[in-house]
Formats: structure tokens, C-alpha cells, sequence
């Protein structure tokens, strides 16, 4: 690993713990970098998990500019590795999500939380977002967050990186400009990843043995998008909605195609690229 992708591992006691800690991890504000965060993982990384790290913090070097940049905008994609004073890599460096991000959501007690906004809200009917403060969301505004989400997936695809956690947790979004920025991509892989398991996002076609691969990411970007389109939850509910034309997106027909056939091709070949997604979500959204 070169030298200039290497930082000093922060001290915890000195650092604030953030409340979007994952599973398998701690994430800490980086003292004098309001605009950086260090997430800590439980171990020294295996072998295979740092050199994947280090493939992922150099391939924007190898990138186009515009890849670069959307990188950039919508991911917290890795600037270093953290590594201990025997050089074993801990963690990694990352941009901490801008502000634009955080909104004050109403509790059920109608109490003010401000917080990242995550996916998961998109994926609820409008009468749901005003309960709790969220303005609702037509659907060529829930088009531009789905696209935002898809330009970063598109990336990926095309640099032949796995994602595999596409769900709800993954991808914060802003109410005012219809961005989205993914988070977690630390854990891509290169050709295949370990197959997260979160319920409600099985791929029918894939056993749950199985590694992730491409078209794993394919159905379950697609059932991120469908659902925060729709505002429905359940999987079933929403290729109904699809399959019914009851689903908002008459302006869309193409995208309806598309992810019709991301969701239920019988074969996992047979479904589209996240670019032709991404093409449909650019037509919906700026229709």
C-alpha cells in the first residue's frame, strides 16, 4: 500500500462516536476535519479485506472525471486506510456526509429529531412523509433520488465492483435538490462480494449461500428504486403495483419496463444493467 494512502489511526477517547455506526464497526469524527470521519472496524482487516481497500482508494485514480465526481457528490468513498502502529489496516478514511443530508424529522410523539435522512423514509406513501415533516414527494422528485442512487450503482457496475447491501440503510437523501448519497462502499468487492442478508431483500434467484455478484446488485437496486417510487414496501406489493400500472409511473412507461424485467426476469442474465436503469430514471425525472 503506498505510504500517501496511509493515516494514523484516532485515538477513540478523543474522538466523538457517531450515531450511524454500523454492525461491524465505529465511526468517529476526526478531530481538525469537520469534514472527515474514521471508521474503526472490530479487527485488523484480513489480508483479502485490506487489499480490496486499497484497490478501492486507488481506482478513482484510473477513473474518468465525471466518475471521480460522482463519486465524490454522492458516495463516501474511501480516501485511506487507517492502520495501527504495527501497519496492520483497522479502518478507513472517509468523507463524512454533508449537511444537506440532515433533516428535522417530527417524532411520533411530535417531538423535532434532526438526523441523515435515509432511504428508508422514500419508500412510504406521501400521507406517511407529512406525519412525520417530509414533504411529499412527486414522482418525478422520487425519479431524481432513485437516479441519484443509480449514477453512483452505474459506476460501480462498469469498474465490475460489487455492492450487495443495497436496503434502505445504505443511501441518505436531501428533500431540496433530490440527491442521494450512498454510504458503506468501503465494503465493495471487486467481480464478487459476500452475500449480505437483510430481510425482505433475497433475491429469489440467488441462493442465500451463494456470493453476491452483479445481477444480485441488479434486482435489489431495483427493488430500492420500485420501492421508493411507489412508496410501498412489500416486494409483492410492489410488482403488483408495477404489473398493474397502479404504481404513479404512467408519465414512465420505459422505467416500469425496466424494472419489471431487473425484478422478475426468470433468468438472473436476462436483467438489465444499472445504466439502463439509470437511462429511464434520467427520462422520469426530467420529464
Amino acid at each position: 500500500m503506498n505510504e500517501d494512502t496511509l493515516v494514523n489511526r484516532p485515538v477513540p477517547g478523543g474522538a466523538l462516536p457517531l450515531a450511524a455506526a454500523s454492525a461491524d464497526s465505529g465511526v468517529f469524527d476526526v478531530p481538525g476535519h469537520a469534514d472527515l470521519v474514521a471508521k474503526v472496524f472490530r479487527g485488523p482487516c484480513p489480508p483479502g479485506r485490506a487489499e480490496r481497500l486499497r484497490h478501492l482508494i486507488e481506482l478513482p485514480d484510473a477513473m474518468s472525471a465525471a466518475e471521480r465526481d460522482i463519486l465524490r457528490t454522492a458516495s463516501c468513498w474511501p480516501l485511506a486506510a487507517l492502520v495501527d502502529q504495527g501497519g496492520d489496516v483497522v479502518g478507513c478514511l472517509l468523507p463524512k456526509a454533508p449537511e444537506k443530508f440532515v433533516f428535522d424529522r417530527t417524532t411520533p410523539s411530535g417531538r423535532t429529531h434532526a438526523g441523515y435522512l435515509e432511504i428508508d423514509w422514500l419508500a412510504n406513501p406521501d400521507d406517511v412523509l407529512e406525519r412525520r415533516g417530509i414533504p411529499p414527494q412527486d414522482m418525478r422528485s422520487r425519479a431524481a433520488v432513485c437516479r441519484s442512487i443509480t449514477t453512483v450503482a452505474a459506476v460501480l457496475e462498469r469498474h465490475d465492483l460489487v455492492y450487495s447491501d443495497w436496503s434502505y440503510s445504505n443511501a441518505f437523501w436531501c428533500v431540496e435538490d433530490h440527491s442521494a448519497y450512498v454510504i458503506d462502499v468501503d465494503g465493495c468487492a471487486p467481480h464478487s462480494s459476500p452475500n449480505v442478508q437483510q430481510p425482505g431483500w433475497e433475491d429469489p434467484l440467488t441462493p442465500s449461500t451463494s456470493a453476491a455478484d452483479k445481477y444480485v446488485d441488479r434486482y435489489r437496486l431495483a427493488l430500492l428504486a420500485a420501492r421508493c417510487l411507489t412508496g410501498r414496501r412489500r416486494a409483492d406489493h410492489v410488482v403488483h403495483a408495477l404489473g398493474r400500472g397502479t404504481d404513479g409511473l404512467d408519465g414512465a412507461p420505459g422505467l416500469r419496463t425496466v424494472l419489471l424485467r431487473m425484478l422478475l426476469s426468470p433468468e438472473r442474465e436476462q436483467r438489465p444493467s444499472a445504466h439502463q436503469l439509470l437511462v429511464e430514471l434520467v427520462a422520469a425525472a426530467e420529464g
